[in-house]
């Protein structure tokens, strides 16, 4: 057995440890083990209001790491984990799971696979989760034709200010994605966070405004794998040497009371155009296997499946 210690802050060690599982993890089972959110809060110090699992071996090496958000009152709480590939098959992740549904007591754990692996599914199976919900990536070239993107009359695009947009842009993701609480839930500081990456440029973020100057929608877009030196072990699969980039329609929204107008449709086709004009050669996005109705629109512009998160859950 290998002791299984909780904490609700992390040090810079045990944050650079755990990053080394993930960068192991994701070579071996070509996926990241956490969403983009978790890791980004764990690559800053894990300061999100969080508790953090432990799983370390005799030398107190840490050979498995959970993440168990207690914070959405409405859906419950989520856990993420991973666990070094030389220590799998040993019991680790059952140990973790096992101590993250002894913290929340009765309430129903929810848990992520990213990359739905056989063995994500096959470990879920046994411990008795369900699936509940499927985030599907998808991803076209950006050789291919993209349409012209449109707006109305008097509707124009500027660039995001991260200085005086901030509050106008949490305000209307909030109103865009009532359904999506992951996404709707974002706070300044999850926004400052994201602000702050190596990835962020305010040239990939507009708004829309309307004929009377509100902003009514945005595109944000983002490149993974962007050529640049990393001073610091931050995550990356390789220090000093930039991988194969590619563009994701980050996100985008609309105000429900323009919604039906195809400002999404133009908004996203500003994204595509915006990130072939910088070099790329294709684009990726995220996408509830719910939501049809954009599902419907991605594919009409040349996206197709890619590969799939699941979200499962423990009714026992």
């Amino acid at each position: 057995m290998y002791k299984i210690s909780v904490t609700k802050s992390l040090t810079d060690s045990q944050v650079n440890e755990i990053l080394n599982i993930v960068i192991n993890s994701s070579e071996i089972d070509g996926a990241r083990p956490f969403s983009e959110h978790v890791e980004i809060h764990l690559r800053s110090g894990g300061d999100r209001p969080v508790i953090h699992l432990l799983a370390e071996d005799s030398n107190k090496k840490i050979v498995g790491y959970g993440h168990l958000d207690t914070t959405d009152l409405v859906a419950g709480p989520s856990g993420e984990l991973v666990v070094h590939p030389d220590f799998r098959l040993k019991g680790i992740a059952t140990q973790i799971v096992t101590e993250m549904k002894k913290l929340i007591g009765k309430q129903q754990l929810r848990l992520w696979s990213h990359g739905d692996t056989t063995s994500a599914r096959n470990f879920s199976n046994k411990l008795g989760f369900e699936s509940v919900r499927n985030v599907i990536q998808m991803r076209r070239s950006l050789f291919s034709p993209i349409e012209t993107f449109k707006f109305p009359p008097n509707y124009s695009l500027r660039q995001f200010d991260p200085q005086s947009d901030s509050d106008i842009f949490l305000a209307l993701n909030k109103e865009s994605f009532v359904d999506l609480p992951d996404q709707s839930s974002w706070t300044k500081q999850d926004l400052e966070l994201r602000l702050a990456e190596d990835w962020f440029s305010a040239a990939g973020f507009v708004l829309l405004e309307n004929e009377k100057k509100n902003v009514v929608g945005f595109c944000w877009t983002k490149v993974h794998g962007q050529d640049h030196k990393h001073e610091k072990d931050d995550g990356h699969k390789h220090l000093d040497h930039g991988h194969e980039p590619i563009g994701e329609l980050y996100v985008l929204g609309v105000h429900p009371s323009e919604q039906g107008k195809g400002l999404g449709k133009s908004l996203m086709l500003w994204g595509l155009n915006h990130l072939r004009r910088n070099g790329l050669d294709s684009a990726m996005l995220y996408v509830d296997s719910n939501n049809q109705k954009a599902i419907k629109i991605y594919e009409e512009v040349g996206f197709n499946f890619w590969g799939l998160d699941r979200l499962y859950r423990s009714f026992t």
